[in-house]
């Protein structure tokens, strides 16, 4: 069936809601320092567009060499692929996925590595309801490329796109800049940007993406 309307889904902070993963990798790099670290800026949400950033940052600051960082976010995704960091799934989503019209295309596009990920969207209640995952999208640089491929396979223009996600700069900037449509879950309300959609959580923005897709 042709497709009439592409969704891109970014995975962490938007389909994967919780900071576990973050946690878990900021523990691997500074011990027992992390929760409180980590604590204090989840309560403003200052100063960096996500949990992984601000952890990028303090590992700069503390001299954490790139091997280390490497290895620990390595070791970290790993354990959210067997189950041992939790996550859930916005509610509603796995229903809305399900329900939606046939000529709707829904990819899910990440920076992170997807090998192993199958386990996981089955336990999150999303094996199945995606069409395709792309992992390793270097996010925002290799962002461009990747909807530009999305769209020719889709045989559509811009217009008929819409990103979702939860950094600007990664998730949306990049779909704005050609005319797509964007759906922010701007967890902080530091209102970046000028979405067609915002709320602090994906659950506020399902009716919006519903309606999008089907006008």
């Amino acid at each position: 069936m042709p497709v009439r309307r592409l969704v891109v889904l970014d995975f962490d902070g938007t389909v994967a809601v919780g900071d576990g993963p973050v946690l878990d990798y900021f523990r691997r790099i500074a011990g027992g320092a992390a929760d409180d670290e980590l604590a204090r800026w989840l309560a403003s949400g200052g100063g960096h567009v996500d949990g992984y950033a601000f952890v990028a940052d303090w590992a700069a600051r503390h001299g954490v060499p790139e091997a280390t960082r490497s290895a620990a976010y390595t070791a970290s995704r790993a354990a959210l692929h067997a189950g041992d960091v939790g996550i859930t799934a916005p509610a509603g989503l796995a229903a809305l996925l399900r329900e939606r019209p046939a000529d709707v295309r829904c990819v899910l596009v990440t920076n992170a590595p997807v090998a192993g990920i199958d386990p996981l969207l089955e336990r999150l209640g999303l094996a199945r309801l995606l069409d395709s995952v792309v992992g390793d999208a270097r996010k925002p640089s290799g962002m461009p490329a990747v909807l530009e491929r999305l769209l020719a396979e889709a045989s559509r223009s811009p217009d008929a796109l819409l990103s979702v996600g939860d950094v600007w700069r990664n998730d949306l900037e990049p779909a704005a800049a050609i005319g797509g449509a964007t759906a922010f879950v701007d967890r902080f309300g530091r209102g970046e940007g000028s979405p067609t959609f915002r709320a602090r959580t994906l659950e506020a923005l399902l009716p919006s993406i519903e309606g999008w897709w089907s006008a």
